[in-house]
């Protein structure tokens, strides 16, 4: 869902041939992952209040074409659901750039990850 809201509001704010980044860095304890564009970018006045409930950039645009304002609303209770941060790095006719981090699994859970288990007469590692 997280991935999905992300991807479909650059396409959806961005000029057709405009490129949309994903990517992931590993970082201590957790991964931070971002969904970049090269689009309008947001004005730096209305980047506090883009992950709020209804809150749309351009008031003009109806639900119809911009949405309900609901989506990163959406994304930001899925991280933080997860223990995890969000953030909107942008600058106007530069693009915009949404971060966020997960933490990655504890001991106890790479532990689990690394036990073997049983595929069709093999024995493999790590985690399905």
């Amino acid at each position: 869902q997280v991935f999905s809201n992300l991807i479909d509001n650059a396409q959806k704010y961005c000029p057709p041939e405009t490129t949309i980044t994903v990517g992931v860095r590993r970082r201590e304890g957790e991964v931070e992952i971002f969904v970049a564009d090269d689009g309008p970018g947001i004005p730096r006045s209305d980047l506090p209040r883009i992950f709020e409930r209804f809150y749309r950039v351009e008031k003009g645009r109806s639900r119809e074409s911009g949405g309900t304002g609901l989506g990163l609303s959406i994304v930001k209770h899925i991280i933080q659901m997860h223990g995890g941060r969000i953030w909107a790095e942008s600058e106007v006719g530069r693009g915009t750039r949404i971060c966020f981090t997960l933490p990655t699994a504890g001991p106890a859970r790479a532990e689990a990850d690394s036990v073997g288990f049983e595929t069709g007469g093999e024995v493999a590692s790590g985690s399905a």
